[in-house]
């Protein structure tokens, strides 16, 4: 949006030119003029792109905690497994923790796998029934050392996670600090043609909008979304039968949820184009994921989003042939 007020921010200043339009924000008394406006929005324009980058380090964080409790959820189940064959109408057997579940949080995953883990010591320090040998060590040669140290990386990956989590909000935080200043300048802006561009009524007649024109909302239009290798996305869609059509737009999140907050432009694609959008938005690492949505723009601006889509650059990727 702030690209289509600097477009005509430039117009006006060639109109009345060698004068030049200044931008007053009342609330601070500070004033900006186009190279001022130009380089917000590029500052702006850099923290969207380190949002995005938190996004996804975050998500791949969170892709490293998922692994390591899956692989730590099938040791759990081995012990079990020999708590079932050897060790019935025993008190250990009595005592075996249930099995968590792998979307379970942190606290509640966790708590089980101590369990396990001191159970095991008990038993490693006990006498052993017939068929098996102390200290336990599981059908794939899990020990009770390498249980714990597992846990333990578990921890440790739960507080990297955190961290990169805490990192996406911060970087938020810091884009909005921009972003608002940004919407108090387009309006204040609207607000300032009037007077200065009086003379030229084509100019403020052709004012960008800080929000849509009475209308209606569009239908959403079916899309779905696929992954292309090396490390692109492929979307496409059904056409809008909206008289209104204006545009189609693709808009994005890194990670594999759309987030409404955090969603970029991507790319717009006039009514006549293919209905299509090629990609390599935020698929730059494997692992990572890309949440989009396709959107139906009218002439009033008023829109309606496609459901959500996401793809997932795999981890490997095969060679063509």
């Amino acid at each position: 949006m702030l690209n289509d007020y600097l477009a005509h921010f430039e117009q006006c200043n060639d109109a009345i030119a060698p004068q030049a339009l200044v931008i007053r924000l009342p609330e601070t008394n500070t004033s900006y003029t186009y190279a001022q406006v130009l380089a917000l929005r590029d500052t702006l324009q850099a923290r969207q792109n380190t949002v995005q980058a938190c996004r996804t380090t975050q998500q791949i964080a969170r892709g490293q905690v998922n692994l390591q409790k899956a692989a730590l959820l099938v040791q759990f189940n081995l012990f079990t497994a020999l708590l079932d064959g050897y060790f019935r109408n025993t008190e250990f057997y009595d005592a075996r923790p249930l099995a968590p579940s792998v979307t379970d949080g942190q606290e509640n995953f966790t708590r089980p796998l101590v369990d396990a883990m001191i159970l095991w010591e008990e038993i490693n320090g006990s006498l052993a029934p017939a068929g098996v040998t102390l200290p336990l060590t599981l059908g794939d040669g899990t020990t009770h050392g390498s249980f714990a140290s597992a846990i333990s990386a578990l921890q440790f990956a739960y507080a990297g996670e955190q961290r990169k989590s805490r990192g996406v909000v911060l970087a938020r935080a810091r884009r909005n600090r921009v972003q608002n200043t940004a919407y108090e300048l387009m309006k204040s802006y609207r607000e300032a043609v009037p007077g200065k561009l009086s003379n030229f009524p084509e100019l403020i007649e052709t004012l960008p909008r800080l929000s849509p024109l009475p209308g209606h909302t569009p239908a959403a239009v079916n899309a779905s979304a696929v992954f292309v290798a090396p490390g692109s996305s492929m979307i496409v869609h059904d056409a809008s039968t909206d008289a209104m059509l204006h545009s189609y737009q693709l808009r994005g999140t890194a990670g594999d949820e759309y987030d409404e907050e955090d969603a970029v432009v991507i790319a717009t694609n006039a009514p006549g184009a293919p209905r299509e959008f090629l990609t390599s938005f935020g698929l730059n690492q494997p692992g990572a994921r890309v949440a989009f949505k396709v959107f139906v723009i009218l002439t009033t601006d008023n829109e309606a989003g496609s459901a959500a889509m996401s793809v997932e650059r795999p981890v490997s990727v095969p060679l063509a042939a």
